[in-house]
């Protein structure tokens, strides 16, 4: 695609004219002659200004609930900024002057939140909030297949000697990690699994998971720890304790985090290209019906989504 350098050599003026020219720099004094005569060249080849290029972007707001720890939303809006602008979107945390295109919501938001998003945004859709409405796309994951497929993996392994370590964490009114380890203890209940001793929970933390795992009597032969955080505690208390169970970290987001054994990822990549799919299909009216989509979590060893071509 022809620069700005093109356009200004075939209209016999400088760059930083083209470029003054293009953006509408009302202190720039050239004829009316040069004026057009730049204008007309850009949009014969077609260049756009960097201005005019995120103008041209659908605007689309990713609105979060606290469904992670504080910080957690700069750094997923940066991961989501490259897959939203190669599908044709401008991503922001914080709503734009105007009305936008579309909003993604992630977590649980009350019917009157709804409606204020539907007021600022035609095209909606909301990750795990179902609704009964019908008036906007959803995306669910199955949250209950996720720590089946944890452990079914242990178990597929011939183990038996199973246990959690975990952390609570408190925010606003939401307390992140709590269903996360109901879910997993219950499954041990059902299959009079569980040992009390190799049930831990404290807080969601490199120091919480070294000190729940050094006051283990005997560490069990697997493992399932609730966060990239606690980890890093859990495996410096194994390596001094010596022992080596198989061991399921459970990773929200972000690609790159559990250092070793295998992760359970739950907003894997294709949940995002989904997300922004759909949205996409709504705004630009190649769909009317609304629809909802079901995705697993994914349980893989802790590099298989880098070699997908995720990156941190």
């Amino acid at each position: 695609m022809a620069g700005i350098k093109d356009i200004a050599s075939i209209c016999g003026v400088s760059a930083a004219t083209v470029s003054r020219v293009l953006n509408g720099d009302p202190t720039l004094s050239v004829t009316d002659a040069v004026r057009s005569a730049v204008k007309a060249e850009a949009e014969r080849v077609g260049y756009k200004t960097p201005r005019q290029r995120r103008s041209s972007l659908l605007r689309i707001i990713l609105m979060l609930s606290p469904v992670d720890k504080p910080g957690f939303e700069d750094r997923l809006l940066k991961q989501l900024e490259a897959i939203a602008h190669n599908m044709g979107m401008c991503l922001s945390l914080s709503p734009f002057p105007e009305k936008a295109d579309g909003i993604i919501a992630l977590g649980e938001f009350s019917q009157e939140e709804i409606n204020y998003f539907h007021s600022i945004a035609d095209s909606l859709l909301l990750i795990n909030n179902l609704g009964s409405d019908y008036s906007y796309d959803s995306i669910m994951i199955d949250y209950s297949n996720a720590e089946k497929q944890v452990l079914d993996y242990f178990l597929s392994r011939g183990i038996e000697r199973i246990g959690y370590i975990g952390g609570y964490f408190h925010r606003s009114s939401s307390v992140i990690g709590r269903r996360r380890a109901e879910e997993f203890r219950k499954l041990l209940e059902e299959r009079k699994l569980l040992k009390e001793d190799w049930f831990r929970i404290g807080t969601m933390d490199k120091a919480s998971g070294y000190e729940s795992t050094m006051a283990m009597e005997e560490v069990p032969d697997g493992l399932f720890i609730s966060d990239p955080d606690t980890a890093k505690g859990v495996f410096k208390a194994l390596a001094e304790r010596g022992a080596r169970p198989l061991t399921v970290t459970y990773n929200n987001f972000f690609p790159g985090l559990v250092e070793e054994g295998e992760e359970l990822r739950i907003f894997t990549q294709d949940v995002w290209f989904t997300a922004f799919r759909m949205l996409k299909e709504k705004m630009k009216g190649e769909r009317e019906q609304s629809l909802s989509v079901f995705s697993p979590a994914r349980l893989s060893d802790n590099t298989a989504s880098l070699k997908q071509g995720e990156k941190e």
